[in-house]
Parts: C-alpha cells; sequence; structure tokens
C-alpha cells in the first residue's frame, strides 16, 4: 500500500513548509494557559487488517505528545541513524530522515515542516504524535487513516511478524475483556481526501468601490470578477472540488466579512482563499508585471503602497491623520509571528507565481507580503493575487481581454490543484 504513495505533479520538487495556517491555530490555541496540543490522548489505538489491534502509549517529555519512533516498527518500518540523523525506513524504500531538535524532517527527499521537534529520551528517539495523526494519513492514505475522536489508528496491512515496537497486539475475536468480543469488524473508514475541497474565490472590490482604474477606464473589480468567474468554471469540473464566490456580479462585500464567510463555507475541510485584484501605479504608469501576496507584514514600500490601496475600503473617507493601525489586524499579525501561519499562504503564492510565469508577458515580480485585511480573517491558506498593473496602458489593454481571463483562471486552477496535492489535512 505504501509503494502506491501519491506525489506531486513536481516530482521532488521541494516541499518547504508543512503546517497548515487552521492547524497552527488550533494546535496551539490556549485554554486556562494550556496548550490544546499538549492535552493530546493519553494513547492511541492501532489496528491493524484483519482487526489485530494494539495501544501506542503517548509521552509528554517535552509538553507535547509524541511517541517513540521504534513503535513503527511492526508496521514496516526499520528505525536507523546516520550520525545525528535518525531515519526511518519502510519496507517499499520510503525513508524518512529526523535531526533531534529541529522541527524540520525530509519525507522521501521533501523538506516538512512538524508543530514541534523530535528529540531523544533516554538514548530513544521520540517523534511527534502529529507524524501519525496528520503526516501519515495525509500523504500515505491508501495505507493509514487516524479517527481522532476514537484515536484510532488503522493500518491498511497487518502487523510485521516479529518485529519489535507496538507491544501488546491482540486479536478481538480473542478478547476476553467485557464487551470487547462484540466490537465486530471495523466500521468502513471514509477516506478523507474524497471529501471535497473548498476554494473560496474572492473578486476584489465591486459595487461602488471600483478599486484601481486605468487610463482607458478599466476598472479593477470588473477585471476580478471576470477572472473569478472564468476561476469558478475552471474549477466546477473537478468533483474533489467545491467552489465558492464571495461576489459572482457588480456588488459591495465588506472587507471584512469575506474572510468571515470563507472560514464558515471552509468549515472542518480543506480549503484555500483566493483573492483576485489588478495593480496601480499612478506616479509610475511603466511599471508592469504580476505579484502575489500573503498575510504579514509589509516589508517595502512598494508592499505598504499596495496593501493600503487594497485596504482602503476600511477608510471610506481615507484615513485621519495620526490614525492608529486597526488593532484586529495588528493582534492578528502578532499572532501570526507566533503561530507561522503564513508558510502555507506562502506556498500557495509560490504555486500561483510559477504558472502566471507560464503565460503573463509581464515580468515576474515575485512573491511579497502585506497586511491586508481581506484575507485577515480568512482562517485558511490566503493569497492576493495582483494579476497586472492596470496603471500600465499596455496590461490594461491585456486586462480587458477574454483570453486572458481564461488563462489567468487557468494558471490559478493549476496552483490549486497542485498545492492540494501538498497539502496535509490537518488544514481541515
Amino acid at each position: 500500500m505504501i509503494g502506491g504513495r501519491r506525489r506531486s505533479g513536481r516530482g521532488t520538487a521541494l516541499l518547504r513548509w508543512a503546517v497548515s495556517a487552521a492547524a497552527c491555530l488550533a494546535l496551539f490555541a490556549t485554554v486556562g494557559g494550556s496548550s490544546l496540543l499538549a492535552q493530546g490522548p493519553d494513547q492511541v489505538t492501532v489496528r491493524f487488517a484483519g482487526g489485530v489491534e494494539a495501544e501506542l502509549g503517548v509521552s509528554s517529555h517535552r509538553g507535547y505528545p509524541s511517541l517513540r519512533a521504534a513503535e513503527f516498527e511492526a508496521m514496516g518500518w526499520q528505525l536507523g541513524r546516520d550520525g545525528v540523523v535518525h531515519r526511518l525506513l519502510h519496507r517499499t524504500g520510503l525513508e524518512l530522515r529526523f535531526t533531534p531538535t529541529s522541527p524540520y524532517f525530509r519525507w522521501d527527499g521533501e523538506l516538512l515542516q512538524l508543530v514541534e521537534a523530535p528529540y531523544v529520551f533516554s538514548g530513544e528517539l521520540f517523534v511527534p504524535l502529529q507524524l501519525l495523526t496528520d503526516f501519515f494519513p495525509a500523504l500515505l492514505p491508501d495505507a493509514y487513516q487516524y479517527d481522532p475522536d476514537a484515536a484510532l489508528f488503522r493500518v491498511a496491512e497487518g502487523p510485521i511478524p516479529g518485529a519489535p515496537g507496538i507491544e501488546g497486539a491482540r486479536d478481538p475475536a480473542e478478547a476476553t475483556g467485557p464487551g470487547e468480543a462484540e466490537r465486530g469488524p471495523a466500521e468502513p473508514v471514509q477516506d478523507p481526501d474524497r471529501r471535497p475541497r473548498v476554494v473560496i474565490i474572492d473578486p476584489g472590490h465591486g459595487g461602488d468601490e471600483p478599486g484601481a482604474i486605468g487610463p482607458g477606464g478599466v476598472r479593477e473589480k470588473e477585471v476580478a470578477l471576470a477572472i473569478g468567474l472564468a476561476l469558478a468554471r475552471e474549477l466546477s469540473g473537478d468533483p474533489d472540488i467545491e467552489v465558492r464566490l464571495t461576489r459572482d456580479r457588480d456588488v459591495a462585500v465588506p472587507i471584512w466579512e469575506r474572510g468571515e464567510m470563507a472560514t464558515e463555507w471552509k468549515g472542518d475541510r480543506v480549503g484555500v482563499f483566493v483573492s483576485i485584484h489588478a495593480n496601480a501605479a499612478p506616479d509610475r504608469p511603466g511599471v508592469r508585471g504580476f505579484e502575489t501576496y500573503f498575510l504579514s507584514e509589509a516589508r517595502t514600500e512598494h508592499e505598504r503602497r499596495v496593501a493600503a490601496a487594497e485596504n482602503a475600503p476600511l477608510f471610506r473617507n481615507g484615513p485621519e491623520e495620526g490614525d492608529t493601525p486597526d488593532p484586529l489586524l495588528t493582534a492578528i499579525l502578532r499572532d501570526l509571528r507566533t503561530f507561522d501561519h503564513q508558510q502555507w499562504s506562502s506556498l500557495l503564492a509560490d504555486l500561483v507565481q510559477r504558472e502566471l510565469g507560464t503565460f503573463h508577458p509581464g515580468p515576474d515580480r515575485g512573491v511579497k507580503q502585506g497586511p491586508f485585511a481581506v484575507i485577515t480573517n480568512a482562517m485558511m491558506p490566503s493569497v492576493l493575487v495582483e494579476v497586472g498593473f492596470l496603471t500600465n496602458r499596455e496590461e490594461e489593454r491585456l486586462m480587458m481581454r477574454p483570453e486572458f481571463h481564461t488563462d489567468t483562471a487557468r494558471a490559478l486552477a493549476n496552483a490549486v490543484r497542485t498545492f492540494f496535492d501538498r497539502y496535509p489535512s490537518a488544514g481541515r
């Protein structure tokens, strides 16, 4: 089953980040001053094919749930070591490499990130429980499934005979404990990958908020809506994707409500939020090109200018002199530094730029960051795409063309699909 693992369409391309915004916020949320992550189950039941079961004891030496790496040997993994690097090698050839104290690890050569770091205790390697509950089911869905409500980990194959690791494996048919013999066969497992992913498309501006306006009179809201509708059509034929639009006609939707709508529509499923815009630089009409933003603090004057332009509807009459930054936005940005909320969004932005670069005649201006209100409260990987500069006459004409809308939509759809191939189910 492991041999049929899914790989991204780009083969061994580097997967740089592996903790989603929603997962980070959920796992690190505090209740009464203690981390939810630290309140993991005391043990996990492993159910192998044929109904054989065993219990995994969960440790918390470092304040978060972890497992002895040796426990995986009964599932076909061999524990090894190369100097400071610890390895889990599956009998099919799949290799995981860990360096204690670092949350980064390699999955068959691709770099991923755990919420917490593996560590050595009493001479044994311990790995965060997240490896078992999130990464294994997400990246090897045909081999492993995890039911968080029952703390039940299902393995599609039987235990390796005589392998060290999981102890106390038992056949429920031979159980003598009260009620155990009546459990019956395991219920069919619903593959989480069969649940539709949600793509929330956000055509920027709308109604009495036209956004940027080009010298020929083309308005940003019109370009954004045309591309948004084309993207919805592009994705609507995919049975594994549910498409939602924050607007499908020329109406005004308040900035703060867009992210809230997206979060509600996504629920506990995998989802992404794509906000579509067109750029402007009235004082520099020669500026051209496309760029994609994720949520973080602006680093450059250009990033601050673009963020201010897209956040302008928050200040219908413009910010008054001496106005302080929005306290909610400030608080969320502060949390981002703690939760690494932006890392999956950064990956999505990188994929968008790569796909747009396959056809867009303008220069690739790269992935950027800024405090955009529209994506602030969308609790999922989120990007804001600037598809060109309306203040540049050549790009204004380009953005009027239906074929540009179609090409842009196809590029965005390709980026989203590639992203879903790399995104673990922890983002649900």
